[in-house]
C-alpha cells in the first residue's frame, strides 16, 4: 500500500527527481499549454461570432419593428380619418334634426299663442 507521506530524503531547495525520460513532462506541459491557449483563442472567436450574429439579429429586429410601427401609424391614421368623418356626419345629422324640431317646436308655439 502507498503512503502519501512526504518523503524525507527531498528538500525543498533541491529540484524533485525527473522521469527517466526528462524532456517527457516539461513537452507534455508545453502541448497542455498549447492546446489551453488554442481553446481560449477559439473560444474568444466564437464569442465575437455570437456577438456579430446577435448585432445583426437585433438590427434585423429593430429594422421589422420599425416597419411594424410604421404601419401601424399608416392604419390608425386612416381608422382617425373615417372615425373623423362619422363623427362630422352624425354631428351634422343631429345638427339638423335639432334645428327641424327647433322649427317644429317654435310653429307649435306660435299657433297655440304660446310665446316665452
Amino acid at each position: 500500500m502507498a503512503s502519501n507521506r512526504a518523503n524525507p530524503n527531498i528538500n525543498l531547495n533541491e529540484q524533485a527527481p525527473l522521469p527517466p525520460s526528462g524532456k517527457q513532462v516539461p513537452a507534455a506541459l508545453s502541448m497542455m499549454i498549447d492546446s489551453m491557449t488554442s481553446m481560449v483563442e477559439r473560444a474568444k472567436l466564437d464569442i465575437e461570432n455570437v456577438d456579430q450574429r446577435a448585432r445583426a439579429d437585433l438590427e434585423n429586429l429593430d429594422q421589422r419593428a420599425r416597419k411594424d410601427v410604421a404601419l401601424l401609424d399608416q392604419r390608425a391614421r386612416k381608422d382617425i380619418q373615417k372615425v373623423d368623418q362619422k363623427a362630422r356626419k352624425d354631428l351634422a345629422s343631429l345638427d339638423k334634426r335639432a334645428r327641424e324640431d327647433h322649427e317644429l317646436l317654435r310653429k307649435v308655439r306660435k299657433t297655440r299663442g304660446l310665446t316665452y
